[in-house]
């Protein structure tokens, strides 16, 4: 049975071709029906306009192929594989821009480390400034503390006055703490930074460089 529709089908692919001439041949076009029956015509019925589609030359050969359309998930797929190779190239694309930037600000290994050194000295000049000012902060909070315990031993009540600094330089000095610790962690930060910088700049100098 599939030798004989094989053979009417090159017949009737043969002989629309010889009915419609050189020019309308080149658009024959051929499905596969819903009982598997290879058909061929110049229009496709809309129910297979969704099948793999071949469309055949005026000497029966496959001259180009239009694909099934893909199923909901077929196409999810697709698009979340879609979706990864564009983050790739991206990717790929920022790295290669920071590789330029690396590689034209420092010249030589040296500039680099010389870079690392001053901005590691530079943070942790600013937290010693910080710090500086802490302990300022800090004595200044002892001394009122230290009044108030004189008037409480004089019998006194500390005014309200002095109260409210000691409550605004404590919370002064809770701030600047925090601070100091955001000072610190950027400082860290800092320098595993220049770690990935000179890594990366030995590798790309290294000609290693992926």
């Amino acid at each position: 049975m599939t030798a004989l529709f094989r053979r009417v089908t090159v017949l009737l692919i043969t002989a629309l071709m010889l009915l419609a001439g050189p020019l309308q041949a080149k658009t024959i076009k051929c499905w596969t029906n819903k009982n598997g029956i290879r058909e061929c015509g110049r229009v496709v019925p809309p129910e297979y306009s969704q099948t793999r589609i071949e469309i055949i030359n005026e000497r029966g050969l496959v001259v180009d192929v239009i694909e099934a359309a893909k199923s909901p998930e077929e196409q999810a797929i697709e698009d979340e594989r879609e979706h990864l190779r564009k983050l790739r190239e991206a990717e790929r694309k920022e790295r290669a821009r920071l590789d330029g930037i690396l590689l034209n600000t420092y010249t030589q290994e040296r500039d680099l480390l010389l870079a690392r050194d001053n901005n590691l000295k530079a943070a942790q000049g600013q937290i010693d400034i910080s710090k500086g000012n802490l302990r300022l902060m800090q004595n200044s909070l002892a001394d009122l503390q230290k009044q108030a315990a004189n008037q409480e031993r004089a019998g006194h009540k500390p005014s309200e006055k002095l109260v409210q600094e000691i409550a605004n330089l404590s919370e002064l000095i809770s701030n600047k703490k925090l601070h100091i610790e955001k000072k610190e962690s950027d400082k860290q930060e800092l320098k595993e930074r220049y770690t990935q910088y000179l890594k990366r700049y030995r590798e790309l100098k290294g000609g290693r460089a992926n």
